[in-house]
C-alpha cells in the first residue's frame, strides 16, 4: 500500500517507520533538515528497553512537493497546521484515498472533510508516546492501543486499516462510538499535555505530586461537564482513572506540548483546552481551570522571544 504521512515529527516517524515494514511509506514535512536526515539515514527508533530498530526504506519529501495519489494519508501535523497542510498537499487525495487523523485536539476531521468524502475519513487515537531526538531518530517512550472509528454508523474501510496497523506492530481496535474516542483523547491531552508543558517534567510527575494531580483533576472534571452538555456521558471517576493509568503506562515519556515549549514552537493549546473553553461557552458551562491553563500556555509562548535571544 502507498502510504503518505504528513508530519515527520515524533509520532509521524514512529508510525511511518513501523508501517514501512510492509508498505511504501513517504514522510512529508516542512523542515528540510529532517527530510534530508530521513533520506540519508532512514528512521531509527530507540525502544523502551534501550534497543534500537533501524528503518532504512522510508523516504521523505518536502511538504507540497509530492504529486502522487496515495492509498492512505495519515495526518500527524499539529492541529494548528491541519488546514494549511491539507491544502498544500491536496494532490495526494484521489477518489479512493483514505485519510486518517491520529492528531491531538478536536475538529480535525471537519477540516479533512473539505478534501475527501466522509466515508474515506478515519478518526483515531494513539496511546503510544514518542520523543523526537533529531536527525530522523526518535525515542519510543510508551506503548498502547490505537483506536480508530468513523463518523458514519458503518464504514467498510475501518477493519482493513486496523489490520494494516496490527500487521505493522500497532495493537489496534475499531470503535463504534467515535464521540467517546474524541472525548477520551481530549481528557488525556488537556491534562497531561498542558500540565507537563508548564512544569517541564515527565508525564509521571502529574500523578506523583499531589498538587499537580489536584489541579489536573479540576481541569478533567470541568471537561467531563462539557462532554455531558454535548451529549456524551462519562463519570468523573472513570475518566480520572483512565488518565491516571495513561500516566502510569507512559510515565517516563514526555508529552508533545512539553516538547513544543522546550523547543519554543507554537503549541496546540487552542485545539485542546481551547476546544473545551469554546464548547463550554456554547453550553454555558463554567471552566475556570481550563481557561486559566489556556492563558498560561499562551503567556509561555509569548515569552519564547526571551529564551531564543
Amino acid at each position: 500500500m502507498k502510504i503518505i504521512v504528513i508530519g515527520a515529527g515524533a509520532m509521524g516517524c514512529l508510525y511511518g517507520a513501523y508501517l514501512s515494514r510492509h508498505n511504501d511509506v513517504t514522510m512529508l514535512d516542512v523542515y528540510e533538515p529532517q527530510v534530508e536526515s530521513i533520506n540519508q539515514n532512514g528512521i531509527t527508533v530507540v525502544e523502551t528497553d534501550g534497543s534500537e530498530q533501524h528503518f532504512p526504506h522510508v523516504r521523505a519529501m518536502m511538504s507540497g512537493t509530492c504529486k502522487e495519489v496515495a492509498d492512505l494519508v495519515i495526518v500527524f501535523v499539529k492541529s494548528t497546521y491541519t488546514e494549511s497542510s491539507l491544502e498544500e498537499n491536496k494532490e495526494l487525495f484521489g477518489k479512493r484515498t483514505l485519510v486518517m487523523t491520529l492528531q491531538n485536539g478536536a475538529g480535525n476531521d471537519r477540516k479533512i472533510a473539505k478534501y475527501v468524502k466522509t466515508e474515506n475519513i478515519i478518526i483515531g487515537t494513539s496511546k503510544h508516546n514518542s520523543v523526537n531526538l533529531g536527525g530522523g531518530k526518535i525515542r519510543h517512550g510508551g506503548n498502547g492501543v490505537t483506536t480508530i472509528g468513523s463518523n458514519l454508523d458503518e464504514n467498510t474501510h475501518l477493519q482493513a486499516v486496523a489490520d494494516l496497523l496490527n500487521e505493522a506492530g500497532f495493537a489496534s481496535v475499531v470503535s463504534d462510538d467515535i464521540q467517546r474516542i474524541i472525548w477520551s483523547k481530549l481528557f488525556v491531552n488537556l491534562s497531561i499535555n498542558t500540565f507537563t508543558a508548564i512544569s517541564q517534567t515527565p508525564i509521571a510527575y502529574m500523578i506523583e505530586n499531589q498538587y499537580a494531580w489536584d489541579f489536573a483533576e479540576k481541569m478533567i472534571c470541568e471537561a467531563v461537564d462539557v462532554a455531558e452538555a454535548d451529549g456524551t456521558h462519562f463519570s468523573y471517576m472513570e475518566v480520572l482513572d483512565m488518565v491516571h493509568r495513561v500516566c502510569e503506562d507512559v510515565g517516563k515519556g514526555y508529552s508533545s506540548m512539553y516538547q513544543d515549549v522546550k523547543r519554543c514552537i507554537p503549541t496546540e493549546i487552542d485545539a485542546i483546552n481551547g476546544a473545551i473553553v469554546e464548547q463550554a461557552r456554547r453550553y454555558n458551562v463554567s471552566v475556570p481551570y481550563n481557561t486559566l491553563i489556556v492563558d498560561l500556555i499562551h503567556a509561555i509562548e509569548g515569552a519564547y522571544k526571551y529564551r531564543k535571544g
